[in-house]
């Protein structure tokens, strides 16, 4: 069973829904034909809750439009799957839609927040981290979570809120430290800084802190494992992750 792929305005992938390509996929594919799938990408580019909604609307009519467009030729449409987390999240209404398939709307991320998908405390993963330097006189600490730990997502730089390569909480995950930043990163370490004076008695070297990503799925992709936390610090339960492309 296959489904096709149509732009609904991101530009990044599938064929034109008006288009006569889109039709004679749907006929070559026969009995294979299960529905059609779009991405609403471009809703990355918003940064207001009402410009996410109209993308979401962009998205669902242009997905139950091409539905329409396939049934009309005499063709099976059952799965019309339209996702991105920023319209998962704003959406007015999902009619004709049969699928959402929103990626990082599970665990939000330091982007999300930027552009209102989720806030910061809704934010569901973090990397646990430990103090391994500090430069009291700079104001910053050095930390063991580096590119490979964080990822180089940059995402919010063009934000108003630029989080560096993450933002530095407390093991609890309170942002204890003031709009505490990573501001660098190389292949282990972290440096980061902040816009209050770090309170050093706290941030010793081999204290744990959470790092708070950019973009969680980048993040994310580097463990084999997440480690469960129920609203304090024991581990409550291991989910493995699959990994590999």
């Amino acid at each position: 069973r296959a489904l096709v792929e149509i732009d609904c305005g991101d530009g990044r992938g599938g064929v034109d829904p008006n288009g006569d390509l889109f039709v004679q996929i749907g006929t070559a594919l026969g009995d294979r034909l299960e529905g059609v799938l779009t991405h609403a990408g471009h809703s990355y580019a918003c940064r207001d809750v009402e410009c996410i909604r109209q993308v979401a609307e962009q998205e669902r009519s242009t997905a139950v439009s091409a539905a329409e467009r396939l049934r009309s030729a005499g063709l099976t449409c059952e799965t019309v799957s339209v996702g991105s987390t920023p319209t998962m999240r704003h959406a007015e209404s999902l009619a004709g839609v049969t699928e959402m398939r929103p990626g990082v709307y599970m665990f939000g991320d330091l982007f999300q927040a930027e552009i209102q998908s989720c806030t910061r405390e809704d934010i569901a993963v973090t990397v646990l981290a430990s103090v391994i330097g500090r430069r009291i006189d700079e104001n910053r600490i050095l930390l063991d979570s580096g590119a490979l730990a964080l990822s180089k997502d940059r995402s919010t730089g063009v934000t108003s809120r630029d989080a560096g390569y993450g933002l530095v909480l407390d093991i609890d995950g309170r942002a204890a430290f003031g709009e505490c930043v990573i501001d660098r990163v190389s292949q282990e370490h972290g440096i980061a800084i902040s816009d209050v004076s770090l309170p050093f008695d706290e941030l010793g070297v081999g204290v744990k802190v959470r790092v708070a990503p950019n973009h969680s799925c980048l993040t994310a992709a580097a463990y084999d494992r997440y480690y469960v936390v129920d609203g304090g610090r024991e581990v409550v339960d291991t989910f493995d992750r699959v990994n590999g492309w």
